[in-house]
């Protein structure tokens, strides 16, 4: 499998200060639980929707991450760009577990870990959650043409022919979407409804609010992660 510089995504990794009300809105919401090891020295749990994995972290990181597994994540250093990646931590030695964590240009936290932190089996056969199947993370940026160099020589492959006029940043398992109307540094995870007007009401049945934002409406999880949904195009 192609993977990018920073090695295979594994997770979109948010900080919670209430691991369990974070667990119960995505359960809520359909998503599903996985089984995760014993490595973090703190309460971490995972969730998905069949298509993208959600770490939930008790602590380690105080903002939103892309996170990759590296097997030499300590190789990433010697060829790192300083123009480019700013490095947030650095946690290498041969009794703990390996990662760092550096910000691209636009202020958005990658990191790359030595293995994987749960087990990721076939999950194609998963029942999508109520808002539906996630179809990308939306990445705010100060100039998208400079951003899309970036990710490319990373080695994600760009498309920029899509319906609402956004970048797509696509590698194995990853769709990126560079969205104009999140600032820099921003993030969002974006889902499709088969029936947005049936999905929101049942939202509304759930007391879950949710916002209009843009073409998008955004419900937010306890811990702060933007769900924005979209009606599906036939």
């Amino acid at each position: 499998m192609t993977t990018t510089i920073f090695g295979q995504f594994l997770e979109f990794s948010v900080p919670t200060d209430d691991i369990q009300a974070s667990l119960n809105f995505y359960l809520e919401l359909g998503f599903s639980e996985l089984s995760v090891g014993d490595i973090r020295d703190y309460h971490y749990g995972v969730v998905t929707d069949g298509r993208i994995a959600i770490g939930l972290h008790a602590g380690g990181i105080d903002e939103p991450a892309l996170s990759f597994i590296k097997s030499d994540v300590a190789s990433y250093l010697q060829c790192i760009n300083p123009d480019d990646d700013e490095i947030s931590f650095s946690r290498l030695g041969s009794e703990i577990f390996n990662e760092i964590g550096v910000h691209t240009p636009d202020g958005h936290l990658l990191i790359m870990m030595e293995t994987r932190t749960f087990s990721r089996a076939d999950l194609s056969e998963l029942p999508a959650p109520v808002i539906g199947h996630s179809v990308e993370i939306s990445l705010g940026c100060h100039d998208a043409c400079e951003t899309t160099n970036y990710w490319t020589d990373a080695g994600f492959m760009a498309l920029s022919d899509t319906a609402d006029d956004a970048i797509e940043l696509l590698t194995p398992g990853l769709r990126l979407g560079l969205q104009t109307h999140l600032s820099p540094g921003q993030s969002a995870l974006r889902f499709m409804s088969a029936d947005l007007s049936q999905t929101l009401t049942v939202l509304e049945q759930r007391n879950l609010a949710v916002r209009q934002i843009g073409p998008n409406h955004r419900l937010t999880a306890p811990e702060g992660t933007h769900l924005d949904l979209i009606a599906a195009e036939y």
